[in-house]
């Protein structure tokens, strides 16, 4: 019985190692499907955050740009900015030759000089006669010649005085002022140079109001909707957040391989690889809250996040 029982403890003994061995293969396994199950919740944990808050990458800063056009021809006496420079709503850009436009407004004033002789004179006339006529010491042809007359003339005076009034808006435009507050852009003209009504000679930016027109994936579209809150930073400053909210969604772009469409009519997106299919993206317009101006610029790298639904 003892040598029995000795016999026992030694096989215990031996089977002990494999048993430790098997139970750690056993931890092993759960600690196996915890940390696939775990990363498992957690991708779909961050899919739904991306799906519910989509984010891209494909975005730039956007401002309204104005191309400065004269509202008359004529050479360039004056140009009284650089390219880049901050300007202030009123301040003159250019200034043209008003030379031509001045010679003609005096001589529009000097036609009128004489139509109000001519006037005062005929209707001096039409008052001496209008009272002869009762006494047959004038004819009634006389006296319809003499209203004709002062009538024939009051109408051209009408408009001789419509050409002074056009002639000197045409002078006040040879002096070329700043629609709004921006930045000028895209100067590269000197004084000298001709210029033609209603040919952009450079343009303005429009610093007033800035946005991030982000290109989202076309399955993302539907958790965006105007109004709804955003962030943005640009990729020249990352660390800078600012908000925002979505103005509008582009209904319309350019598919690939269509030319029937003109030219520059709706916004051309690239489309992205997107699994094992191409996702078309479309533009969400976003206007920024906050925007610094020292940051902001046309066409700057961007980030955009959709935080969530309008607020009800």
């Amino acid at each position: 019985m003892h040598q029995a029982a000795i016999k026992l403890k030694e096989q215990d003994v031996a089977a002990s190692p494999k048993i430790d061995i098997e139970r750690r293969k056993f931890v092993r396994k759960i600690i196996a499907l915890i940390v696939v199950a775990g990363a498992v919740l957690i991708t779909l944990y961050v899919w739904g955050i991306i799906e519910r808050h989509p984010r891209t990458d494909d975005a730039a800063a956007r401002a309204n740009v104005v191309g400065i056009a004269p509202r008359v021809g004529g050479q360039i006496l004056n140009i009284n900015v650089q390219d880049n420079q901050l300007v202030e709503k009123g301040d003159v850009l250019f200034e043209i030759d008003p030379e031509d436009y001045r010679l003609v407004l005096e001589k529009a004033k000097a036609e009128l000089a004489a139509l109000d002789r001519q006037i005062a004179q005929a209707q001096s006339t039409l008052q001496r006669l209008e009272p002869l006529l009762p006494k047959k010491f004038a004819t009634a042809e006389n006296v319809d010649e003499a209203r004709t007359k002062v009538t024939t003339l009051e109408a051209q005076r009408e408009g001789v005085v419509a050409t002074i009034n056009l002639e000197e808006l045409h002078l006040s435009y040879c002096k070329v002022i700043a629609p709004f507050s921006g930045r000028v852009i895209n100067l590269n003209i000197s004084a000298g140079a001709h210029v033609s009504t209603g040919v952009p000679v450079f343009s303005l930016l429009d610093t007033s109001k800035w946005y991030v027109v982000a290109n989202f994936r076309e399955a993302e579209i539907r958790h965006i909707f105007p109004g709804s809150e955003a962030i943005v930073y640009l990729s020249s400053a990352p660390n800078q957040r600012f908000r925002g909210k979505v103005q509008g969604i582009g209904w319309a772009v350019k598919p690939e391989g269509e030319i029937d469409l003109p030219f520059g009519s709706v916004p051309y997106v690239k489309r992205e690889l997107n699994w094992v299919r191409v996702a078309q993206r479309f533009p969400v317009r976003i206007e920024v809250e906050n925007p610094d101006q020292d940051l902001f610029r046309m066409g700057a790298s961007a980030v955009a996040i959709i935080k969530g639904p309008p607020p009800k």
